[in-house]
């Protein structure tokens, strides 16, 4: 059964408004039922509605209907335009394309009336044979045979796809925020410089991922990528590091003045023994020489001779040497400073990518220029200590070379210079590579969070589900299908398209009385198949009124749900105004077919009430066709509901009922419904519709309401409707010719069409539809009561 339909858009046509919040009597929600009537004007949207139901039925959507779009909520799931094409809904449709693509003829004498077949002669074995096989097909109200069993595993698709559709949702849909949100995306995130990045991107990334293995960047890699990004261009380092080492020189020479032997002309054995003495000596020399009488260290005279004999032991090659050694203490120490000077480069001129190497070269570096200064230093101390006993030679030092280190070093350095000279052509392309890693460290971060390899596994699982399920749904589609096409062919063999075109002349007789026209099967020479033609006792008939080809088209449908195809089936019919311009009796008959043949209930075996339609629609815009539908058989109430299409500007809405028009039998309820709510000017906007009628609505109003005030003939002449106007509105005769302006001239727009395109005046009409149920219930307060009472509305004044 169809529950509820929603068509958001359906081309150049009206689209529907199902208002989810309408309510039925018992505050549900509404729902369509086993039997609906629907009541709506021309225009409103019925045979748009029809045609949505007859693309159900014919698995096509009808033409020059651009992108329509609507979902029908069924026993069995959700169907759109989308999936119309397997439809396989067991729908008949009456409407203006079922005529035309049946009843050609009718529109154009040239083409033909499709024959169809029913049950011909007997044939009891292959009727048993058919029955057998329909029994195995079974039936899903029932719940019996393949179609329930179809049924039931095609809505277990229908949930394991649901569960995978939603699974699958849900990684994409974080997949894409990981990508694209606003501010925490990829997409808005300024490092990586991409902002086309999107779900494409993620899921290219994480295979990239995936294929190379790739980890989380730790910390000190991560800064060390960002440092990267960061960098700027900087002048290359022109000056490399340069030092020539002359350690090896400064020992030879050192151990030369070291392990030279001299000797004092005459000696002082006092100083010659005592070396510190004798430095305490040699240094007091200058203090006292020329300046002193007396000793600056124990006040006593100095003796006359002292400095001849201090000259004497104090020789020229002991001062000699002593010269020697101080020049090349002085040689050492500027080696030593030349040493220090050897790193001219601060890490600060290195791009950060060469900041650990580089601290790390240098500091080897430093290490070997501590080690070389050292060895200078220990020359120095000795030379200083030949100096302090410079009579006594002193042994060789052990030279501990560390030159080819400090020169390895110093290669390392110069090496890192070269690489990053070079970075500067290349900084471009490391930033770029940066960037990658350090996106794909944080998507690897990312698929970590939400656990994706697990939620993927899941995904499998589900799909691996439904793709089982689907595969048996389909085997069992294929199944049915098989013997839906063998009964086909046993119906073919006892089909007798005669009985079709009996059946069509036995309804327009019997209920219709009309012996005149008639469905006669011929027989077609060239194919030896048969077709169908109208005919007007023995001959072609031709030029048939409006009326008749409503009754056969009719008559034509109704037959056509005994043939091959319909027979046995439970059908969903949709019947779309089968009266136009029929007359009141016909009107009445059209109704006796459809409440004998579709809706009256037959008995089964166990004595209970079946019917021989699954669910039943009908649309009209006749209100005395409507009266009549309110007859039609339905045991319970509770299943039949009444509808109202109300035609919008640009679209339509599908109400429920109201009570005034679901209850009452006549129109006039109805119209005195829509002044009503033209005397309330702010239902212009959501009421247009009553507003653009309020004049044809006015006038039949009155005519009936005046008719039956004012009966009585005057002078042997009927008053005319204007008089009994003016009869009505006597005491004011301003309101009576407004009253007749606007019954006129927007009832009647024949002869002032200029009229018709002027905009309305919505002040203009709310007033005298005011004025009009205030002098109503001036006159007659009680029928006033109770024609408020009838549209369940209140007193306005």
């Amino acid at each position: 059964m169809i529950k509820s339909m929603n068509v958001p858009n359906f081309g150049s046509f009206k689209s529907f408004v199902w208002d989810k919040s309408v309510r039925d009597s018992s505050n549900n929600s509404a729902k369509f039922k086993k039997l609906n009537i629907i009541y709506g004007r021309n225009y409103s949207g019925k045979t748009t509605l029809s045609r949505i139901f007859r693309s159900l039925q014919t698995g096509e959507l009808p033409d020059k209907y651009k992108n329509p779009e609507f979902s029908v909520s069924t026993d069995s799931g959700i169907i759109t335009q989308a999936e119309i094409p397997a439809a396989d809904q067991q729908i008949r449709v009456y409407n203006r394309d079922f005529v035309d693509d049946h009843l050609g003829f009718l529109r154009d004498d040239e083409d033909e009336i499709t024959p169809f077949a029913i049950i011909g002669s007997e044939n009891k074995a292959i009727e048993k044979l058919i029955a057998e096989k329909e029994k195995e097909l079974g039936n899903v109200e029932e719940k019996t045979g393949l179609r329930q069993e179809y049924a039931t595993k095609n809505n277990e698709f229908r949930a394991a796809a649901s569960a995978r559709d939603t699974k699958k949702k849900d990684i994409e849909n974080k997949l894409k925020n990981k990508a694209t949100k606003s501010p925490t995306g990829i997409k808005h995130n300024s490092i990586y410089k991409d902002p086309n990045y999107n779900i494409t991107k993620i899921k290219a990334d994480i295979q990239t991922i995936r294929s190379r293995s790739l980890e989380v960047l730790d910390e000190k890699k991560r800064k060390e990528k960002e440092a990267v990004l960061g960098e700027v261009l900087l002048p290359d380092i022109k000056k490399k590091i340069a030092f020539t080492a002359t350690i090896s020189h400064l020992y030879e020479k050192a151990n030369e003045l070291l392990s030279k032997k001299i000797a004092p002309t005459e000696p002082i054995k006092e100083l010659l023994d005592d070396a510190i003495l004798q430095m305490w000596v040699k240094e007091g020399i200058p203090y006292h020489r020329n300046k002193r009488e007396s000793c600056g260290f124990c006040g006593q005279t100095l003796p006359a001779n002292l400095w001849q004999k201090l000259d004497e032991h104090f020789s020229k090659e002991s001062s000699d040497l002593e010269t020697a050694l101080q020049q090349h203490i002085e040689s050492i120490k500027k080696e030593s400073e030349l040493v220090d000077s050897i790193i001219t480069i601060e890490v600060k001129d290195f791009y950060s990518t060469f900041h650990s190497s580089f601290d790390e070269a240098k500091k080897a570096l430093e290490k070997e220029i501590a080690r070389y200064k050292k060895m200078l230093e220990s020359i120095i101390k000795s030379l200083e200590g030949r100096m302090a006993d410079i009579f006594s030679p002193k042994p060789s030092l052990d030279l501990t070379d560390n030159c080819s280190e400090m020169t390895a070093k110093i290669a390392v350095i110069n090496e890192i210079i070269d690489r990053n000279n070079k970075k500067t052509g290349s900084l471009e392309d490391d930033q770029k590579k940066a960037r990658e890693e350090l996106r794909l460290s944080e998507i690897a971060q990312f698929i970590k969070d939400i656990g994706l390899t697990g939620e993927e596994d899941k995904l499998a699982v589900l799909e691996n589900k439904a793709k089982n399920l689907e595969s048996e749904t389909s085997k069992l589609q294929i199944k049915i299908q098989g013997i839906v096409k063998e009964v086909e062919a046993l119906q073919i063999q006892i089909k007798d398209e005669k009985k079709g075109a009996e059946k069509v002349n036995n309804y327009l007789n019997h209920y219709f009385g009309h012996n005149g026209l008639r469905l006669e099967a011929v027989k077609d020479g060239e194919t030896a198949s048969f077709k169908f033609q109208i005919l007007r006792g023995d001959d072609p008939a031709y030029n048939l009124s409006e009326g008749e080809c409503s009754l056969i088209s009719f008559c034509y449908f109704v037959a056509k749900l005994e043939d091959l195809d319909s027979k046995g089936k439970h059908l969903i019919i949709f019947i779309d105004d089968p009266i136009s311009s029929l007359d009141s009796n016909h009107i009445f008959f059209v109704f006796s077919l459809i409440e004998n043949l579709i809706a009256k209930s037959e008995k089964n075996a166990e004595d209970k009430d079946i019917y021989r339609y699954e669910q039943l629609f009908i649309a009209t815009h006749n209100l005395e066709f409507f009266k009549y539908l309110k007859r039609l058989s339905r045991q319970n109430k509770k299943e039949r509901e009444y509808f109202l299409l109300v035609g919008k500007k640009d679209f339509s809405t599908l109400e429920m009922m109201p009570a005034y028009l679901k209850n009452y039998v006549t129109e006039f309820n109805h119209l005195f419904s829509e002044i009503y709510t033209c005397s309330n000017p702010e239902n212009a906007t959501k009421e247009h519709h009553c507003f653009y009628n309020f004049g044809n609505n006015l006038r039949k109003f009155l005519e009936v309401f005046l008719f039956f005030k004012y009966p009585c003939v005057i002078k042997d002449t009927s008053r005319t409707n204007a008089e009994r106007i003016k009869e009505f509105f006597k005491d004011d005769s301003t309101t009576e010719i407004l009253v007749q302006r606007l019954t006129n001239e927007f009832s009647h727009l024949g002869k002032i069409f200029d009229r018709s395109v002027q905009p309305i005046d919505h002040d203009e009409i709310s007033k005298l539809a005011k004025f009009v149920l205030k002098k109503i219930k001036d006159n007659d307060h009680t029928q006033f009561k109770y024609l408020l009472k009838s549209i369940d509305k209140p007193d306005p004044f």
